[in-house]
């Protein structure tokens, strides 16, 4: 009896440490002052923040000389193919602009990933002469869809296969004229679309360049493609984003991206989640950052991975759609020249 009685005890202070803790994070943040009618589902909390894991050391994918960034993954049979861009670390950062993409393969959704063949360099695409971008794999039937933002027309272009392993046929011109787009495709084939766009300077609220998101639908994945709503900014507050990631559970449209100018978090590239029941207005689910460069992330084993930059993250979904993993492109402080990849398992989840 003494020691059921003790057990209680222990889960009882173990679970108002917890709390403390949880109350403790949200107080560390220097949040900006939003305006008091913004709706906000989470506001003292993150769930999402919760269900994700420690990182496993096989799921950070890195490839000595080169900087690896923009990740995407999909699982055929018993194999996991992570697409993303690359470029020679010793040609600079800028050299982003000129990249190419890979394929990476592993029997595990979290690695270790082994390099298998450069998918398609700029010198053989039809119009994105300059850069190969931001690459992100799906399939539509029967066939594999590696879409992409390609330079210097910034804008999306469709590569398509019969096969995972190519060859890749590109179309000769882009269907949806957006920057580091986003596409979810309905089961009845119709699509939705996010990207970046980005107003004159003359424009803007503060001057600065701005990083808004805009929304598209197409009765199927060839298009048109249609502006949804209007040419407005599709975040609330003309909140600001990169690298927006959308996918569809829970009867919403669920957006994975970065905070730009740090207007929500208070950390700029600070990861964060919107979602929307009609693809038209957006809410912000937790003013609480999902991953930032200023905390430790955590790894198995007790470890941690001190990172200078996180961005463009993705998501893995299981067949029921709810989220299992998060990727990022990042660097490492003791390497900020050198991106990296990063998949980060998520305990089943579904905004």
């Amino acid at each position: 009896m003494r020691l059921f009685k003790t057990t209680i005890v222990s889960l009882c202070l173990l679970l108002v440490v917890s709390c403390k803790q949880k109350i403790s994070d949200v107080n560390s943040y220097n949040f900006p002052e939003l305006r008091s009618d913004l709706s906000i589902q989470h506001r003292n909390t993150n769930p999402l923040l919760e269900a994700l894991q420690p990182v496993p050391e096989t799921a950070v994918f890195e490839m000595e000389g080169y900087s690896l960034w923009d990740p995407s993954v999909i699982q055929v049979n018993d194999t996991f193919h992570l697409f993303c861009s690359r470029w020679k670390e010793a040609d600079g950062w800028d050299a982003w602009k000129k990249s190419h993409v890979i394929r990476a393969t592993s029997k595990s959704l979290f690695g270790p990933y082994k390099f298998e063949e450069v998918v398609i360099k700029p010198e053989d695409h039809p119009w994105a002469t300059a850069g190969i971008h931001n690459p992100k794999i799906i399939k539509i039937g029967n066939k594999f869809l590696l879409y992409h933002l390609g330079i210097p027309k910034w804008h999306t272009g469709f590569l398509f296969s019969d096969s995972i392993e190519g060859p890749w046929e590109a179309l000769s011109e882009s269907l949806i004229k957006t920057n580091n787009p986003s596409i979810w495709v309905h089961e009845d084939g119709r699509v939705y679309a996010l990207g970046k766009f980005k107003p004159a300077k003359k424009d803007t609220k503060d001057g600065r360049w701005d990083a808004y998101m805009r929304a598209f639908k197409a009765p199927n994945i060839m298009g048109p493609y249609d502006v949804v709503g209007d040419n407005k900014n599709r975040l609330p507050n003309d909140f600001e984003l990169e690298d927006p990631t959308v996918w569809y559970s829970n009867n919403q449209y669920n957006v994975i991206c970065t905070d730009w100018e740090a207007k929500v978090t208070g950390i700029d590239k600070s990861v964060l989640l919107y979602t929307s029941k009609n693809g038209i207005d957006y809410s912000l689910y937790s003013q609480i950052p999902l991953w930032h460069r200023n905390k430790p992330t955590p790894m198995e084993g007790g470890k941690t991975l001190l990172l200078d930059k996180i961005e463009r993250p993705q998501v893995y979904l299981n067949k029921q759609n709810e989220l299992v993993a998060l990727l990022v492109s990042a660097t490492k402080k003791s390497n900020s020249d050198q991106g990296i990849i990063i998949v980060r398992p998520v305990e089943k989840f579904t905004p």
